[in-house]
């Protein structure tokens, strides 16, 4: 049994990424709705499997898993659009045309990715999941979903109209 310091912590380190989460595709109040409901199950389960290596990953699959339902009952499909990827790169600055031509470019190079790509990103960068806890999410092995990621972050490095940007890359790419 897991004591209630622990759940606690887990909880306040873990509420605000899956209500948002959630709300990305869920009005605010039935995002509440369904991130209450998804922590009661989930404290359940977790109760029983307290030696769980990536507790986070199970928590976000149970929330994908209550927003199809939730996106079923309401006749639509649970998917990640472009669109809800671009506050992770940041928003525009006023009227800073720059700002919007960038968020208009990327919003183009998400486009290029497949589902399961954009999920991942979200869960890793939206989410900060560990690649293990992404992986538990999406109910993949650990080394595949390392190779989602890395396959989602040079296919939009090297999307039309990217190349204008400087990027980091790869820690190969940077030593030379």
């Amino acid at each position: 049994m897991l004591g209630e310091e622990v759940l606690n912590e887990f909880y306040l380190l873990h509420i605000d990424k899956l209500f948002d989460f959630m709300a990305r595709r869920a009005s605010r109040d039935d995002a509440r709705e369904l991130a209450d409901l998804v922590f009661e199950q989930f404290v359940a389960w977790w109760q029983e499997h307290a030696d769980h290596v990536a507790p986070a990953g199970v928590l976000f699959q149970l929330a994908r898993w209550r927003l199809n339902d939730y996106m079923r009952s309401r006749g639509r499909v649970l998917s990640v659009e472009p669109s809800d990827l671009e506050g992770l790169v940041g928003g525009t600055d006023g009227d800073d045309f720059a700002a919007v031509e960038r968020c208009h470019d990327i919003r183009k190079a998400l486009a290029t990715l497949t589902e399961r790509e954009r999920q991942a990103l979200l869960l890793k960068y939206g989410a900060d999941l560990s690649v293990a806890e992404c992986a538990e999410a999406l109910g993949e092995r650990i080394d595949n979903m390392k190779k989602i990621l890395k396959k989602a972050r040079e296919a939009l490095r090297q999307a039309p109209g990217m190349d204008a940007y400087n990027s980091a890359g790869t820690a190969k790419e940077v030593r030379g």
